[in-house]
C-alpha cells in the first residue's frame, strides 16, 4: 500500500511539474512571401487588362491606401474604380516585375517595375513600391505607389 501511495504521489508531482506546451508562430519564410506576392501580381495583371475593378480591389488590404501619379490618394475601392477605364485606353498587356521583397512576418516591401502595352508596342513603363500586410493568411497590398518613366499616356 505504501508503494502505491508513493507511486501516486510521484505521478502527481511529475504531472504538475510538466511544462505546458507553448505554440510558437511559424517562422517567417521570405521565399514563400515572394512566391505569394508574385502570384498576386499575376492576378493583378489579368484583372487590370480586363478592367475588373472587383478583382483589383480584392487584392488590396481593407485599410489600403494607394498613391497614384498625378492624383489624390485613394482606398482600395478607388483604385478598383480607376481600372474600369483601362480597356478604353487600349492597354492589352501588363507585366509587373518583382525586383526585391524584404521585411518580416507582418509586413514586407516589394520593389519592382512595370510595363504596359497595346499588344504590339510598349505604351508605358515605370517603377513601384508596395508594402504588403497580412490579412488573415494572405498577403494583401497595404500601401501602393508607382510612377511612370514615360510621358503621360493619352486616352483613346
Amino acid at each position: 500500500m505504501k508503494k502505491l501511495s508513493i507511486l501516486s504521489s510521484l505521478i502527481i508531482l511529475v504531472a504538475c511539474n510538466t511544462a505546458p506546451e507553448t505554440k510558437t508562430a511559424p517562422a517567417f519564410d521570405p521565399a514563400a512571401a515572394r512566391t505569394e506576392i508574385i502570384a498576386a501580381n499575376q492576378q493583378f495583371e489579368q484583372a487590370f487588362i480586363k478592367g475588373d475593378s472587383s478583382a483589383i480591389a480584392a487584392l488590396y488590404h481593407a485599410d489600403a491606401k494607394i498613391f497614384p501619379p498625378n492624383m489624390e490618394p485613394c482606398n482600395r475601392n478607388g483604385v478598383g474604380s480607376m481600372t474600369v477605364g483601362i480597356p478604353k485606353m487600349g492597354i492589352k498587356t501588363m507585366k509587373l516585375n518583382t525586383e526585391a521583397v524584404t521585411g518580416g512576418p507582418d509586413e514586407v516591401v516589394e520593389t519592382g517595375n512595370f510595363e504596359m502595352g497595346d499588344g504590339t508596342k510598349m505604351l508605358d513603363k515605370g517603377n513601384y513600391i508596395v508594402i504588403w500586410r497580412k490579412d488573415g493568411d494572405k498577403w494583401k497590398m497595404y500601401r501602393d505607389i508607382w510612377n511612370s518613366s514615360e510621358k503621360p499616356m493619352a486616352m483613346k
